[in-house]
C-alpha cells in the first residue's frame, strides 16, 4: 500500500501541528537514517538533494564523523523533525532503499531500533508475571563468594606484578549507557574533558537511570569491571587506567548505528587507546567505517560476542574487531555466549562481580554477579590496558610498524597465543581463556602473528555476513554480484532474527518464533542472487508475535507431563475419577495398560498424518520413564518436547474448523465435537457447537497484509474488529510518536478473511482504519503485562463481492466471569512453530521440530478451535490460560464455554503447552471506559 518515499512524504505531511520530538538528533526514538555518499559532499549539497526528493519539510542533518579518515563528509545523519521511529523494520528498510536509489547513495541505513543482543537480567517490572523475561541464557545459582574470582581466573592479580602501574596512562573509551554515582566507582580516574553524551548532547555522560530504560546502570556495571579501585568490595582489571565513558544508548540490546558510530568517532578524536563495547546488534556501514579508522590509528577495539542469540553480533562480527566470548568459574562456556569463528578468545561472563545501581533511589554500594559477554569484554579491556602499560604503548606501536601491522593485530595474536585452553574447551569459542600473566610475560618480539585470524577473503567485504549466512543456512557459494553495502544491515537483521528463533523451546515462547520478512528491495535482490541461501529469503513470510519468554524448569515440565498423561490414562476407563489426580496417582496410572490407552487416543487424533503412528509408538519408553520416576524423571529435551506434543494430542487439541452443509442447504463453519482428543472437553464442546456454528466461528478471521499472515481478529457488536496492537504495528504507523499517538496511518494493504482456510475472496474484507489502540508500543519494546496489547480496526461493512461483514460477538462486561467454571476456547489461525529445541550441548535439533510438526498435525494458517482453561497468573487485566496456541493466534478471542459464549479475553502471547496470556476484556473495559462504546452495538 504505502512504501518508501511516498509513505515518508505522507508521514511528513501529518506533522505540521505535532509537538516536537526529542530535539537531539541521536535520541533513541527519533526517526533517523544514515546516508553514505560515494564521494565527499557538503551539507548544503545533501540538504538540496533531500529537499528535491522529499519536498520542503523541517529536518536535521549533519556529518556523522569529525574524522576525515573515518568517512568525513561521506556519512550523514538525516532525521525529519517531529517524527519518532514508529514504522516496522521492513518499511524502514523500504524507505531506505528508495532514498538510496533516489539520492545515488552507496548505502542508506535506518536506525531501526531492533532488539537483538540480549541482556540476561531480570526486568525491573517483573512483579507477579514471573516469566516475561528471556532467561534461557541466565545461569541459575549464586555468584562465587570470592569477589575477585574473575581476576584470579584470568590471572590478573599475578599480572599486576608485571605491570605495577595497573593501567596508568592508558585511556579506555566506553560507548554505553553512561555512568552513575557508586562507591565502587569513587576511585576511578575519569577524564571529564574527553567524555561525551551522544544521546542528549554535551559532555556529561551521566546515566539517568530513568524509568523505561532497558539497561539502566549497564555502563556503570561494565566500567567497574574494567577499572574499579582496589579498596572496595571488588576490583577492576586495570584500576589505574583513565576512563572515558561515552553515553550513546539506553539499551545495549539495540545497536542503532548512528549514535554508536559517532561514539566511536568521538573516542578516536580524544585519543582513546582502547575502545570497549559491551553491546551488539545489526551490521552498520557507519560503525564498520569508524572501527576501521580506529584500528588503523592503533586503537584496540573490543566488542561483546553476543548474548542469547547464538550468532556473533555486530560490531564483534567485523573481522577488524576482537570478539570476546564468555566462560564461567569452572572454565566452561557461559550458556548464553555467542560462538563461532569470529570469537578470538573468551573471558569470565557468568556471575562476574560488578557495581549495581539500576534506579535513582537504589543504594550506591551494592555489588552483584552479572552475566553476559558484556563483562567478559570489559574485563578484557582492563587486561589490554595492563598489556599496553607493561610494554609501553609507543614501543607496541613501533613493533607493529616493524611488522607492517597495527596494535590491534599484535594484541589479538598475543592474547590468543597465551590463552589458557582447559581440557574439553570448545573449538567455537576462540583460542581459549585470556591469561593476563602469560600475555604480559610474552615479549613483543615473540608474538606469532600467524596465531591471529586473518581477515577472510570473501565477497562480503569482511563484514561477517558470509559467516552469519553459513551459521544460519549452512555453507553455500557466495554471490560476488550481491550488493552487500546496500543490503548488509537488513540481511544481518534477518540472520540474527533466525538465529534467535533457534533458541531452545525450553526457553522461549513459541509465539515469539516468527520468521523475519525482507523488504521488497531485499527480496528482489535475493531472488536474483545465485547463492541459494539468499534466494530462500525472497519467499519468506512473517507472522506477528511479541517476544514473551517462559522458561519453566524441567522439574515443572515433567511434573505437568506426569499429571496430564496420567489424567488421560485414567479418563480412558472412568471419566469422573480423572479429576483431581495427584502427581503420585497420575504416575501410578501410567502403567502398561494406562500407557496403551494414552497412545491409542493419540493415534486416533493422528491417524490422518502419514508416519505419525510409528513416531507415537516410540514414545512409550518415555512414558515408562515417567512411570518409574514420576516428577523426578530426567528426560532429554527432544523426548520431552515429543511427550508434550502427546499431551496436546490427548488433552489440548487444536481442532480444524471446516465447513458443512446443513439439511436446509446452508454452509456453516464447524469442528468435530466428537474428536477423541477433546478429553474432558468433549461434552462442553458438543453443547457449544450450535452457537459456535451460528455466530462465533463466522466472526473470527485471519489478518493478512500483502499476502502475509500476521494474526487473528474478530468482529464485535459495533462491527469493528478487535485484535492486538502488535498486529496493528505491522500494518499501520502511529504518528507522530509510538506512545499515545495522535493518529494511525495504514502503511500496508491489510484484510481480514473469515473463511476457515483464510483464503476466500468472498469472505475477505479490507481494513480501512484504526479506531483505538493501546497507548504503549509492543513489538521491539520491553515486555510488560502492564501495556495494553489491544487494537480496534475499522473494516468495510460490505466487501467487493457484496457480502456484509459477519455479526459481531458479545464482549463480556462481567469481571467475575470465571465464577462457575473457567473452561474456554481459543479460536484463531495458528502458524507453524518456529522454535528449535536444543540438546544438552546447545545444538539446534531441527529434526525434533519436524517430528513435532508431524505429530501435532495442525493445518497451519487455518482456523482452529482449541479448548482449555483459565489459570492463575497475569495481572489486573491479564489472565493465563492453557489452550494450545501458536504464532498467528495473536488476536484470537477467548470464548467462555458458558451460557451465551461471550468473548472474555483477547489472546496476545504465550508459550505453547506451558502458559498463554490474554487480556481480560471486562477488566480492560472497566479501566478504559472509552473502549466500551467502540465494542458495543450502536
Amino acid at each position: 500500500m504505502h512504501q518508501g518515499i511516498s509513505l515518508l512524504r505522507q508521514l511528513l505531511g501529518q506533522t505540521a501541528n505535532a509537538e516536537d520530538v526529542d530535539a537531539s538528533l541521536y535520541a533513541a526514538e527519533r526517526l533517523r537514517f544514515v546516508l553514505e555518499t560515494p564521494t565527499a559532499m557538503t551539507i548544503v549539497d545533501v540538504k538540496t538533494s533531500l529537499t528535491e526528493v522529499l519536498g520542503e519539510h523541517a529536518f536535521s542533518i549533519e556529518a556523522l564523523f569529525k574524522s576525515t579518515n573515518t568517512g568525513g563528509m561521506r556519512f550523514f545523519v538525516y532525521s525529519p523533525d517531529k517524527l519518532e521511529r514508529t514504522l516496522p523494520a521492513d518499511v524502514l528498510f523500504a524507505i531506505a532503499a528508495e532514498l538510496r536509489a533516489a539520492l545515488s547513495l552507496i548505502s542508506c541505513e535506518p536506525d531501526s531500533g531492533e532488539r537483538v543482543f540480549s541482556d540476561p537480567e531480570p526486568e525491573l517490572d517483573r512483579v507477579a508475571e514471573s516469566a516475561v523475561t528471556d532467561l534461557y541464557c541466565w545461569a541459575p545459582g549464586e555468584a562465587p563468594s570470592d569477589h575477585l574470582w574473575a581476576l584470579k581466573n584470568t590471572r590478573v592479580l599475578d599480572a599486576w606484578a608485571l605491570a605495577p602501574g595497573k593501567g596508568a596512562g592508558i585511556v579506555i573509551a566506553q560507548p554505553d549507557t553512561g555512568i552513575t554515582k557508586h562507591t565502587e566507582l569513587a576511585d576511578i580516574k575519569i577524564d571529564r574533558k574527553r567524555t561525551a553524551n551522544i544521546l542528549e548532547g554535551g559532555s556529561n555522560p551521566t546515566d539517568p537511570l530513568k524509568p523505561g530504560m532497558a539497561n539502566p546502570g549497564h555502563g556503570s556495571g561494565t566500567i567497574s569491571v574494567v577499572a574499579s579501585g582496589e579498596g572496595g568490595l571488588m576490583s577492576g582489571a586495570a584500576p589505574k587506567a583513565t576512563l572515558v565513558p561515552i553515553r550513546c544508548t539506553d539499551d545495549v540490546k539495540i545497536l542503532n548505528g548512528a549514535p554508536v558510530a559517532k561514539a566511536i568517532d568521538h573516542a578516536i578524536s580524544v585519543g582513546a587507546h582502547i575502545i570497549t563495547m559491551s553491546l551488539g546488534g545489526l551490521s552498520s556501514r557507519a560503525i564498520h567505517s569508524a572501527v576501521r579508522d580506529a584500528v588503523a590509528r592503533d586503537t584496540i577495539v573490543l566488542a561483546a560476542a553476543g548474548n542469547c542469540v547464538g550468532l556473533v553480533v555486530w560490531p564483534a562480527a567485523y573481522s577488524e574487531v576482537i570478539a570476546v566470548g564468555g566462560t564461567n568459574v569452572l572454565d566452561r562456556p557461559w550458556r548464553g555466549s555467542s560462538e563461532g569463528a569470529a570469537v578470538a578468545f573468551a573471558a569470565p561472563a557468568e556471575f562476574v562481580w560488578r557495581a549495581e545501581r539500576r534506579t535513582p533511589d537504589a543504594p550506591t554500594n551494592v555489588v552483584s554477579g552479572g552475566q553476559g559477554t558484556s563483562f567478559a569484554t570489559a574485563l578484557t579491556a582492563g587486561i589490554a590496558a595492563l598489556w599496553l602499560d607493561r610494554h609501553g604503548r609507543a614501543k607496541v606501536i613501533t613493533e607493529a610498524r616493524r611488522r607492517s601491522t597495527v596494535v590491534q593485530e599484535l594484541f589479538r595474536a598475543a592474547a590468543r597465543q597465551t590463552a589458557r585452553r582447559p581440557a574439553g574447551y570448545p573449538d567455537n569459542l576462540g583460542a581459549g581463556i585470556i591469561d593476563a600473566r602469560a600475555l604480559l610475560k610474552l615479549p613483543l618480539s615473540a608474538i606469532n602473528l600467524m596465531n591471529t585470524e586473518s581477515a577472510p577473503s570473501v565477497s562480503d567485504g569482511n563484514t561477517g555476513l558470509e559467516s552469519a549466512l553459513t551459521s544460519v543456512f549452512g555453507p553455500g557459494k557466495p554471490d560476488p554480484q550481491f550488493d552487500w553495502a546496500a543490503h548488509g544491515a537488513e540481511l544481518s537483521a534477518i540472520l540474527l532474527a533466525d538465529a534467535r528463533a533457534g533458541r531452545s523451546v525450553e526457553g522461549a515462547g513459541i509465539e515469539a518464533r516468527a520468521w523475519r520478512q525482507p523488504s521488497a528491495d531485499l527480496a528482489i535482490a535475493c531472488d536474483r542472487a545465485t547463492d541459494p541461501r539468499l534466494a530462500k529469503l525472497a519467499l519468506r513470510t512473517a507472522v506477528a508475535a511479541p517476544s514473551i519468554f517462559i522458561p519453566p524448569a524441567q522439574d515443572e515440565r515433567v511434573s505437568k507431563l506426569v499429571t496430564r498423561l496420567g489424567v488421560a490414562a485414567v479418563r480412558g476407563t472412568n471419566a469422573e475419577s480423572a479429576a483431581g489426580l495427584t502427581v503420585e496417582q497420575a504416575q501410578a496410572a501410567l502403567d502398561g495398560e494406562g500407557r496403551k490407552r494414552v497412545l491409542s487416543a493419540a493415534k486416533g487424533r493422528a491417524q490422518h498424518v502419514a508416519g505419525a503412528q510409528n513416531l507415537i509408538d516410540g514414545l512409550d519408553d518415555g512414558m515408562a520413564e515417567l512411570t518409574a520416576h514420576g516428577a523426578n524423571a530426567r528426560i532429554g529435551d527432544d523426548r520431552l518436547v515429543m511427550l508434550e506434543a502427546l499431551v496436546a494430542l490427548t488433552e489440548r487439541p487444536a481442532l480444524p474448523v471446516v465447513t458443512r452443509t446443513t439439511p436446509d442447504n446452508r454452509v456453516v463453519q464447524t469442528y468435530n465435537a466428537f474428536d477423541p482428543g477433546l478429553g474432558k472437553f468433549d461434552g462442553i464442546a458438543l453443547l457449544a457447537l450450535p452457537d459456535m456454528e451460528a455466530r462465533i466461528l463466522p466472526a473470527i478471521g485471519r489478518i493478512d497484509a500483502e499476502g502475509n499472515h500476521l494474526g487473528t481478529g474478530f468482529v464485535v457488536k459495533s462491527g469493528r474488529v478487535l485484535t492486538n496492537r502488535h498486529v496493528l504495528e505491522l500494518i499501520a504507523a502511529p504518528v507522530p510518536s509510538k506512545t499515545s499517538p495522535q493518529q494511525w496511518i495504514l502503511i500496508k494493504d491489510a484484510t481480514i478473511d473469515f473463511s476457515p482456510k483464510g483464503f476466500d475472496p468472498a469472505q475477505r474484507f479490507r481494513v480501512n482504519g484504526v479506531s483505538y489502540a493501546g497507548a504503549h508500543p509492543i513489538l521491539n519494546a520491553p515486555i510488560s503485562m502492564n501495556n495494553l496489547d489491544l487494537a480496534v480496526l475499522e473494516i468495510e461493512p460490505v466487501n467487493a463481492g457484496g457480502k456484509s461483514r459477519p455479526q459481531g460477538l458479545d464482549v463480556s462486561q462481567d469481571a467475575d466471569w470465571r465464577n462457575g467454571g473457567n473452561s474456554l476456547s481459543i479460536i484463531g489461525y495458528p502458524a507453524p512453530p518456529q522454535g528449535l529445541p536444543r540438546d544438552e550441548k546447545g545444538e539446534a535439533r531441527r529434526d525434533v521440530l519436524d517430528r513435532l510438526r508431524e505429530i501435532f498435525g495442525l493445518r497451519y494458517h487455518q482456523k482452529c478451535f482449541s479448548p482449555g482453561e483459565a489459570m492463575a497468573g497475569g495481572n489486573q487485566w491479564v489472565f493465563a490460560h492453557d489452550a494450545t496456541t501458536l504464532g498467528g493466534s495473536s488476536g484470537s478471542p477467548s470464548i467462555s464455554l458458558k451460557d451465551g459464549l461471550p468473548a472474555v479475553g483477547l489472546h496476545f502471547a504465550g508459550d505453547w503447552m506451558r502458559a498463554n496470556f490474554a487480556h481480560d476484556l471486562a477488566k480492560v473495559c472497566s479501566l478504559t471506559p472509552e473502549l466500551i462504546e467502540l465494542l458495543q452495538e450502536g
